[in-house]
This record gives C-alpha cells, structure tokens and sequence, in this order.
C-alpha cells in the first residue's frame, strides 16, 4: 500500500477497533500508562513496512516500556524517549503521538516517513529533543511546534517540508539547535529568530529561502554555527552578524550576496574555524585579518568577484586544512605576489590548494621548504604564472591533482615528477613548456588523466607512458613531438575518454596495436606525418565515436574493416593519400 493511499479515515477506522479490543483484555492496565501504550500501538498501526522487525517486540508478550526503542521512567512506567533511527520503517507519523505527554525525546532519524507533520506533536510540553531528519515528510511546518516549550533540539532537515518558516518558532527561548536544511521551504528569515538568544546552531542550508537577513541575527549571542548556502538570500551581511564572537562556522556560498568584507573579519571571530562565502558577489580584497583568525581551519571564497593582492599571512594558520580561493580576479601585476606561497610552508595539516581563475601574475617560490606533505589537491590554473614549476612541488608525495594548465609556464617539466606515486590528474597544458617528457612519466601508476597539450614540448614520446596502466584521457596534442607512436601507449587498456596525439611531428606508420584500445571513444592522430595504410584492426575499437586522422600521408584503400564503428559520429580521413 502506498503512502498517500492510506487515508486518515482508514487509519482512525482500524486505530479505534484495535483500541476497543485491547481495552476488553483481561490484563488491560488502565491508567495513565496505559495512554503511553495506547499511543504506542497507534504509532506501530501507522507503519506500512518494518523491514527489520524494528517495533515487531511491541506485543503484550512484553511490557510497553520493553519495547524496541522505547524508554520509560522508572517510578511512573512512563515513555520519556521513543528512538527508531535508522530502521528502515516506511508510513506516517500517528497524531496519536501528542498523547504521550511524558516524552522528552523523539528521535526517528532516517527513515521513510511521509506525509504532514501531526500538529499533535505540538501538545507534548515536556519534549525537548525533536528529530525527523532525512525522512519524507511533507507539507508545512506546524505552528504548534511552537508550544514546545523545553525544546532544546529541532531537526527536521533533509525532508520534503514547503512554504514560510513559521515566526512562531522565534518563541522557543530555550532552542539550542535547529536544522531545517535541504527542505524546499520559501519565504524570508522570521524577524523573531532574533529571540532564539540560546540557540547554538542555525542551518537553513538548501532552500528556496529569499530576501535580506534580519538584523536581528545579531542578537544570537550564543551562535557558534550559522549555515545558510545554497537559497537565494541577497544584500549585504548585516553588520550585526559581526559582534557574533562565538561563531566557529558561518557558511553563506552560493546566494546573492555583495558588498565588501570589513578588514577586521578575523579579529571579529577570533573562533572561526570554518569560513565559506563561495559562488556568491562579494567584491575588494580580502582581509588582511584572517592571519589572526588562528583557528581556521577552511577559507572557501572562490567564484566571487574579489580583487587586489593576496596579503594575508598564512603562516599562523597552522590548523588549515583547505584554502579556496579560485575564480575571482584576485592579483595586483606585482611581480612578487606570488610569494605568500611561501607562508603556507606553516601550514602542515593543508590539503586543497584552489587558486585557480584569477589575475595572479609572477613566478613561484623556488624554493619552499616544509610544505604540506599531506596536500593532495593544487589548482593554479588559467593565471598568467610564468617561470619554471618548481621541482618541490613534485616532491609533495600525496599529492593527487595537480591542475596548473592556462598559464605562461616556460621551462622543462621537472624529472622528479616521477615521485607522485599517488597522482591521479595531472594537466599542464596550454603552457610554454620546452624540453622532453620525463621518462620518469611512466612511475605515476595510478594515473587516470595526463593533459600536457599545447606547449612546446619535444622528442620522442617515451615509452614509459605505457606503464600508466590506469590511464582513461591521454592528451599530448599540439606539440613538437617526434618519433613513432610507442606500440607501449596502445596497449592502455582504461583508455576510454580521449587518446589526442595530433599536431605533432609524429612519423610511421600507424601500430597495428591500435586495435587494442577497445574501450576508446576519441582517437585523433590528425596533423603528422603518419603513413602507410589504415590498419585494419582499428576496426576492433568498437566503442570509438570520433576518429581523426586526416592532415597525414597515409595511403592505400579505405579500410573495410571501419564498417564496424557502429558508433562512429565523427570521421575525418581528408588530406591523405588514401583511394577508394
């Protein structure tokens, strides 16, 4: 039976002759306690599915307060607590539920329960822990919740819940911890939360919530976590958010706010350990102060609209774990301002390293001692850094991306690339880099993704690349390379995405090996000096959507065997010497 066709009127109907034959059983206890009970048997009737035999305890075989997930006091044999996270129960929640008026907690976390909130749980005045997250109900939040009183902890996150958020909630003096995140609730902040003066926790992350944030806010002198990314909130942060001296996270990305942040940010949450206002408008530079934010341990303002030089002293940042701060126009022309790299040298907990999408404008540290060995994610990407990589951040052991590609790099790849036995992506392209490939290309393993195109690198291609056994995309197009194509790279047996060795000075004929790359869907040799004929193996690469390889000498007749790419959608043999 599904859930919206269990009707109310069924439900009452069955609930009532379950109630009349259990009050004519002989062992019936009849007084308060026996509400508890009542309740407790409503509760079960409107549970469609219990997978894991979750409540099938709840029988006279046992006493109520026996029973699977419920609690009782001692002296009255009265529920304090009813738990049933994570069993797997599908239905409703019983309205019946308002009657055990003794409850203190009602955790049914991560199930699949549906349907309105009962506006009964608005009667039980003694609750103080409330927890719904990650079910299925719908609907708006009841007003009723309001007169609980004691409540402590609201979590209805991760629900279906629409419309306003009720003003009334802003009553709940006592409300320590409130989520209502990834809902679809409307509207604008209640004025009232500004008279949740306990409240610790505020998320309203992933909404549709709008408007400006209320002053108000301010008032919550007890807030140590404030998310609210991912709704449509605009205007500027009040000010009043600042003298929020107990804040530890305030998460605000992806909304429309703008304006500028005040330089003193840092000395304002002395606590903060967490700080994300990505995908967001903000503008200016950034604060000098964060240096004093000693705490931080995550800086996340990438895709806003942040100018000037990057001057914060990073170096007391001893806790940070991760540092965000790509797609702005951060970066001042100044030949040294590349040189807080050196700073995060300090910074030996650091991971991600996002400084991808800016004006940043120099050469990186030469030399930079110490630097975070537990690093595994460095973007610089679309910059105008120039110079040569330096050879340290190849000795960073774990790291496992390495994204410096759109940028003005101008000297060799360093030889100790080799030592990333842990890298997985490595994009270098649309550089200047000079020389040959390292050999030592071939100890990345567990490389998935190596995008070296568009520099000027030279040689043959070595032989060593067939090592990375783990390889899906493979992009050296648009190079200086010469020699023949290694038998080694064709016997890649993950390449799947893309094999571009095109526009090099690539000579031979074309491997019969080809043949093997029976997973690939890009294959373009275009734009060398490839000759003889069109192996017919190719016609084995069945999965191949696009094949180039005009721009060539090859000769001869148009291999059959190209009948078989079934799923070919691009083909280009032009400028050969091919009949037929």
């Amino acid at each position: 039976m599904g859930l919206r066709s269990f009707s109310s009127l069924n439900f009452h109907a069955i609930f009532f002759f379950f109630l009349t034959i259990s009050l004519l059983k002989p062992n019936a206890i009849i007084g308060a306690n026996e509400t508890d009970r009542v309740a407790l048997l409503a509760f079960k009737l409107a549970i469609l599915q219990d997978p894991y035999g979750a409540i099938s305890s709840w029988n006279d075989s046992l006493h109520f307060c026996q029973w699977d997930g419920v609690t009782c006091n001692d002296r009255r044999e009265r529920v304090i607590a009813l738990n049933l996270t994570s069993k797997g129960l599908v239905g409703y929640l019983s309205p019946y539920i308002g009657n055990m008026s003794f409850l203190m907690g009602l955790w049914l976390v991560n199930n699949t329960l549906g349907g309105e909130i009962s506006p009964e749980v608005g009667r039980l005045s003694k609750l103080q822990q409330l927890d719904l997250r990650a079910n299925s109900f719908e609907g708006e939040i009841p007003i009723n919740i309001s007169q609980c009183s004691d409540l402590l902890l609201l979590a209805l996150s991760n629900n279906k819940l629409i419309e306003k958020i009720p003003k009334e909630l802003g009553s709940l003096s006592k409300l320590r911890n409130l989520q209502l995140h990834f809902n679809n609730l409307t509207g604008e902040v209640p004025n009232s939360f500004g008279n949740l003066t306990s409240l610790k926790v505020l998320s309203l992350l992933g909404n549709n919530l709008v408007g400006t944030l209320p002053d108000s806010l301010g008032e919550l002198k007890n807030l140590s976590q404030l998310t609210l990314g991912a709704n449509h909130f605009s205007g500027v942060i009040p000010p009043s958010l600042y003298n929020l001296s107990l804040i530890n996270l305030f998460s605000i990305s992806y909304n429309q706010f703008h304006g500028t942040l005040p330089p003193e940010l840092g000395l304002m949450f002395p606590h903060l350990e967490w700080i994300q206002l990505g995908g967001n408008q903000f503008t200016g530079p950034l604060p000098h102060s964060f240096s004093n934010a000693t705490k931080l341990r995550y800086i996340d303002l990438a895709i806003n609209n942040f100018t000037m030089q990057i001057s914060i002293d990073f170096g007391r940042l001893q806790n940070l774990v991760g540092l965000s701060l790509g797609a702005n126009n951060l970066g001042s022309g100044e030949p040294d301002e590349m040189n807080f790299i050196s700073s995060l040298a300090n910074c030996s907990n650091l991971q991600v390293l996002e400084l991808g999408t800016n004006q940043l404008r120099g050469v990186l540290p030469y030399k930079v001692s110490n630097f975070s060995t537990q690093l595994f994610y460095l973007s610089i990407i679309e910059n105008q850094i120039y110079g040569k990589i330096p050879s340290w951040i190849f000795d960073l052991s774990g790291l496992n991306q390495i994204l410096l590609s759109n940028n003005e790099f101008n000297d060799s790849i360093p030889t100790n690339i080799g030592n990333l036995w842990k890298l997985q992506r490595l994009g270098l392209d649309s550089n200047k880099l000079l020389g040959e490939l390292p050999p030592s290309i071939g100890n990345l393993s567990v490389l998935s993704e190596l995008d070296l195109a568009n520099n000027f690198l030279q040689g043959n291609i070595p032989s060593s690349v067939g090592n990375c056994q783990t390889l899906i995309l493979l992009d050296l197009s648009q190079n200086n390379f010469s020699g023949t194509i290694p038998e080694e790279i064709l016997g890649i047996p993950t390449l799947s995405i893309l094999l571009n060795l095109s526009h090099n000075s690539l000579f031979g004929e074309l491997p019969s090996e080809v043949g093997e790359l029976i997973n690939l869907s890009v294959l373009d040799v275009s734009e060398n000096k490839l000759f003889g004929e069109i192996p017919n193996s190719l016609g084995s690469c069945i999965n191949l959507g696009s094949l180039y390889l005009d721009g060539n000498f090859f000769q001869g007749a148009i291999s059959p065997s190209l009948s078989s790419l079934k799923g070919i959608q691009y083909l280009d043999l032009s400028r050969n010497n091919l009949s037929g």
